[in-house]
């Protein structure tokens, strides 16, 4: 969820600079086709954005307090079901290393009580 919220809040507050761009683009080239100055002006923002996105979505500079997934394999023993990444765990890494880091609810609280404290 927090990085749904901050995926519409990245949309959010690059509306108007978005907007302006556009604007930008249309003059700069001097295009009078707004759908060619926008995808123009999309594919140009996407191409800046992008670096935005990473670091939301797959940095792990965005840590998720819980990930919960209605259809997952846990790692620790195979269960199928629903399944949650653990606090503190870097948002996205499966992509990264291949590593699925979700848990049943059974291993996770295992995890937890295990878990060396600070």
């Amino acid at each position: 969820m927090v990085k749904y919220i901050l995926y519409i809040l990245r949309w959010t507050v690059l509306a108007i600079p978005g907007a302006l761009f556009f604007n930008k683009v249309k003059e700069i080239f001097g295009i009078e086709n707004v759908y060619l100055a926008m995808i123009i002006s999309q594919a140009m923002m996407g191409a800046m954005v992008y670096f935005v996105d990473r670091l939301i979505f797959t940095s792990g500079a965005v840590l998720i307090p819980w990930e919960i997934k209605p259809r997952g394999v846990c790692v620790d023993c195979g269960h199928v079901g629903t399944c949650y990444r653990m606090p503190g765990e870097k948002c996205c890494e499966t992509e990264q290393n291949g590593d699925n880091c979700f848990r049943c609810e059974k291993c996770a609280v295992k995890k937890l009580t295990s878990a060396p404290t600070h």
